[in-house]
């Protein structure tokens, strides 16, 4: 799906799929290290 670094390609190749079709393939989250650590205490990493 995203095959190029190209921001404006990959958001078209995304509008053609509705939300629910789309995997959920990461998740961000900005705060402060210790507030990060506390919320994702005991989450398994998949690499």
């Amino acid at each position: 799906m995203f095959s190029s670094g190209h921001d404006e390609a990959n958001r078209k190749t995304v509008q053609q799929y509705k939300s629910l079709e789309l995997p959920l393939v990461g998740l961000a989250i900005r705060e402060k290290k210790n507030i990060v650590d506390k919320i994702t205490k005991g989450s398994k990493l998949h690499i």
